[in-house]
């Protein structure tokens, strides 16, 4: 039995492959630094974070990069000498790249340039050893999915992008992976853009390089007729089969309750079987699938963890907006402290706040703080975020005699301080998120200071294109700000 998402919050354009016992997937990252997650799992449906791929800004340069720019979908691969490969695009510099690693647990390598036309790059390793690189964009002015032979150690294209498709009929043709099974290689393409409208198709040639049949049967994954259903927008699939021979699919979709058409946690990885009919495969019960299965692997979950300030911050999934800033973010992990050195306001436009989030993951979370007024400089606090356009902070100023706490609402090019009152003066003060599935509740020492909707940080409100999904995080501005002991996240019931 098993529960979708399998992986919950803002997690979309999931890849996956299996190597020596254990699946890794991947998921976009857009504008956050480290760049691209790696996720692991020993049954599919179980996943825990495993490490960051980009994380060193030789890398991944995200600099004034817009919202929801940076890094578009990714492609994990392994070879059959068990070398991993990851291919993406960073939208930001507008080029396709590869980079690799022998170990799974160790660092990746510089990144080797591919391509600076398209997006959602993937890889297909033939049984001769040859690698396929694939992804949307054009050829001689003509758009579709393209692919060439690549040199993956290298990113050295070995023959002329040939177009193997201008898709099945749909817009925003994209997300391509091609699979080789039977004697025939499989185009796995998302079209319809990724809302409310998209879906999973696929087709299928005896050569790589095509013609190209269409599924007469396509699409093979599509809730856009299920309105009122709480998954949507399900696509940008990746096929898996296990070593049992059994076929899985990952793919995004977004969760919507209780208001129709309004989604703020993000795009989120999913799970559902395949089965295969007539040469064609066919994802969930002819393409609809289930927040619950009471069959298929049993999941093991763990829906609270806290971030211990005694471990390495890299032992969790954080993220920092455009570049990592390590010397504003001071671990002492003997004192269990993280101080973070603000040096901008967190609202400013393609700035580089010390800020540091993690995903929210479901409708129904507590994110707790506790933060050293005897040492704070500026002005720090607790955010709900979803970029520097759409958040919710709760902002600390330390007084001579007493603690101003302030909730300030940024929405749009509009900011506002919607609430304010005056604590006594303690060394520490203790600062609360808890959200449900209407609102976020912010709280200063279990006093109720004022509630947000959750629907201000809905991508569906935004003045731009938003890939990403609401995050918790801690801030500074303007000075220092200790954070003690840990940042504590809780689930509040299963809520899925």
């Amino acid at each position: 039995m098993f529960t979708n998402p399998i992986i919950p919050g803002f997690a979309p354009d999931p890849s996956i492959t299996f190597y020596n016992g254990i699946y890794y997937l991947v998921t976009s990252t857009f504008e956050y630094f480290p760049g691209v997650t790696l996720w692991s799992s020993p049954d599919l449906v179980s996943w825990s974070y495993h490490s960051s791929i980009l994380t060193k800004t030789s890398q991944l340069n995200l600099d004034k990069a817009n919202s929801s720019s940076g890094l578009y979908a990714a492609s994990i691969r392994v070879n059959s000498a068990g070398r991993f490969y990851m291919v993406t695009t960073n939208k930001f510099t507008h080029e396709n790249f590869i980079c690799h690693t022998d170990d799974i647990n160790k660092e990746w390598s510089e990144i080797h340039f591919i391509a600076k036309d398209g997006i959602d790059p993937s890889l297909l390793f033939l049984p001769d050893g040859r690698c396929f690189y694939t992804s949307n964009g054009s050829v001689d002015g003509v758009r579709g999915i393209k692919g060439a032979f690549i040199n993956p150690d290298t990113g050295e294209l070995l023959e002329d992008f040939h177009l193997l498709t201008r898709g099945c009929g749909g817009h925003a043709t994209e997300g391509p992976h091609i699979y080789y099974k039977d004697g025939y290689y499989y185009l796995m393409i998302a079209e319809g853009g990724t809302g409310y409208g998209h879906y999973e198709a696929i087709l299928r040639s005896k050569d790589i390089h095509g013609p190209y049949e269409k599924n007469p049967n396509n699409p093979i994954l599509s809730h856009v007729a299920r309105k009122g259903h709480p998954i949507q927008a399900t696509g940008h699939a990746d096929l898996i089969e296990t070593p049992a021979g059994d076929w899985y699919a990952v793919f995004l979709a977004i969760r919507v309750k209780p208001r129709p058409l309004l989604h703020h946690l993000g795009r989120e990885t999913f799970i559902s079987n395949v089965t295969w009919k007539d040469g064609w495969p066919i994802i969930g019960d002819n393409g609809y699938v289930e927040l619950f299965y009471e069959e298929g692997p049993n999941q093991k979950e763990s829906f609270d963890y806290s971030v211990s300030f005694s471990h390495p911050l890299e032992s969790y999934p954080y993220l920092k907006v455009r570049v990592p800033k390590d010397d504003c973010y001071i671990l002492d992990r003997d004192k269990r402290t993280l101080t973070l050195i603000g040096e901008e306001k967190i609202n400013t436009f393609l700035g580089h706040p010390t800020l540091l989030c993690f995903r929210q993951r479901g409708f129904y979370e507590e994110c707790k703080v506790l933060l050293s007024i005897k040492e704070l400089e500026g002005t720090a606090g607790i955010t709900s975020w979803l970029s520097s356009d759409y958040h919710y902070r709760l902002q600390v100023i330390k007084a001579e005699d007493n603690i101003n706490i302030s909730l300030i609402r940024h929405i749009h090019d509009f900011e506002a301080v919607t609430e304010e009152i005056t604590l006594p003066y303690s060394e520490i003060i203790s600062l609360k998120i808890v959200s449900d599935d209407e609102n976020y509740y912010f709280y200063a020492n279990d006093t109720f200071i004022d509630k947000a909707t959750v629907y201000g940080l809905a991508a569906e409100g935004t003045m731009y294109n938003t890939f990403t999904g609401a995050l918790f995080g801690i801030y500074s501005e303007n000075g220092r700000a200790k954070f003690l002991d840990q940042i504590e996240m809780k689930t509040r019931e299963i809520n899925r």
